[in-house]
């Protein structure tokens, strides 16, 4: 039956919350709506993402700083534009954007992808933050299915890449430190095949501490 129907892969997308990029999602406008009422000041570094920023424990990770995440769960880069005035807002002294892996799920085209980080990287012209566009991660279509492809996501991370090189933004690559000799994620690095365990937010933050 389960073949019938789509296969494990269909089962999986079909009990993931609806992306916030593609309707309401109480998750997504709960966290902002914390988000905005937040008045924390003096912030050194803001994380913003989805699922795999959102899961981090950033501010253990650098104790003596003020850090905050922006991660919420499922989003898509057209939900980071409709949140990023409070990102901006903050004016923190750094902002690592990782976005794209939900986009690739939920079928965003490679010219709605650029429309979006190009909107978030106008939303900080003029402003003290330095931003940092990271790549998109891997995945292990062992663990997690096929729904993403990794090609999708070299592709995509080509286009970060540009969009960082063109207006004058550091591009952090982190794929090349989680990806295997098969072009996956590490399992080393996740339990799901999509999400980091504790060993890849290590090697996450280890690589940030080299910039």
């Amino acid at each position: 039956m389960v073949h019938k129907i789509g296969g494990i892969d269909f089962i999986k997308k079909q009990m993931q919350p609806t992306p916030s990029g593609k309707g309401t999602s109480d998750y997504y406008y709960t966290k902002k709506s914390i988000f905005e009422k937040s008045d924390v000041k003096d912030v050194h570094k803001i994380f913003i993402g989805d699922s795999i920023t959102d899961y981090g424990e950033f501010q253990e990770y650098f104790p003596d700083e003020v850090v905050l995440n922006r991660g919420i769960r499922n989003d898509v880069s057209k939900g980071v534009v409709n949140r990023i005035k409070e990102v901006v807002g903050r004016n923190s002294k750094e902002a690592y954007l990782m976005i794209g892996v939900n986009d690739i799920r939920y079928s965003t085209d490679r010219k709605n992808l650029e429309k979006h980080i190009t909107a978030i990287v106008k939303s900080f012209e003029g402003e003290n933050s330095k931003l940092f566009i990271q790549s998109i991660l891997p995945v292990n279509n062992k663990l997690f299915g096929n729904e993403v492809s990794n090609e999708k996501v070299n592709q995509f991370n080509e286009v970060l890449q540009r969009i960082a090189e063109e207006n004058g933004i550091e591009y952090i690559d982190l794929h090349s430190s989680f990806v295997n000799k098969n072009g996956q994620l590490d399992e080393t690095f996740t339990i799901d095949g999509l999400h980091l365990n504790g060993e890849g937010y290590k090697v996450w933050m280890d690589v940030l501490r080299r910039k």
